[in-house]
């Protein structure tokens, strides 16, 4: 594990108050878009405990999974050892981590919710990251979701209209919004899902 220097983050502390915050399951989405892909090098944004990182490894991507826990990223690493597994995991900021340039087969943003004056350059930085033919999956919970699941902060949650726009440089294949449900009888939630990709065809591919 790699670490950024800075005092202990919030998120520790929820972290550290359960023995486990999130589903151990990845996303279905997730699931559905990137099983038929070619295992490359994928970056897992906000993985927290690496629900997304661990189904990604298994099948044979190199992962580099970014969080600002390092509780989080300590049950990843353990999780990953294991099963003898491999993943890079790193305490950093996204944004910060964004800025290295680095590039990616795949990158992943499942639940990640920034404040709008941040969203469009995470975002953005995170198209930045797709490599020529790599692809992007975005997760995250509809407005519609609004006190059921995610932030309490309307500004926070994501329709469709919202994405659109925010992957310069990245053809957006899916963008739709799905309902699911968490645990027997659970009210359903929704959420919004962007799959996109990045043309072979650039300037400097090969």
């Amino acid at each position: 594990m790699t670490y950024a220097h800075g005092p202990v983050h919030s998120w520790d502390l929820r972290y550290a108050g359960t023995d486990r915050l999130f589903p151990a399951e990845p996303d279905e989405a997730l699931v559905e878009f990137a099983a038929g892909l070619q295992a490359g090098r994928a970056l897992d944004l906000g993985a927290g405990e690496g629900r997304n990182s661990l189904w990604l490894a298994r099948r044979g991507w190199k992962v580099t999974a970014v969080d600002l826990s390092q509780v989080a990223l300590e049950r990843l690493d353990a999780a990953a050892a294991k099963e003898h597994l491999v993943v890079r995991t790193v305490v950093a900021d996204m944004e910060e981590y964004l800025a290295r340039g680095e590039h990616f087969d795949l990158v992943v943003i499942a639940n990640i919710h920034p404040v709008p004056t941040k969203r469009a350059e995470i975002l953005e930085g995170a198209a930045s990251a797709v490599g020529p033919g790599g692809h992007l999956f975005l997760v995250g919970h509809h407005l519609d979701s609004l006190g059921r699941a995610g932030p309490p902060g309307p500004e926070r949650l994501y329709v469709e209209d919202n994405l659109k726009d925010a992957f310069p440089g990245l053809q957006v294949l899916r963008l739709e919004r799905r309902q699911r449900r968490v645990g027997d009888g659970a009210v359903p939630l929704l959420d919004v899902v962007a799959w996109a990709v990045r043309s072979l065809r650039e300037e400097g591919s090969q």
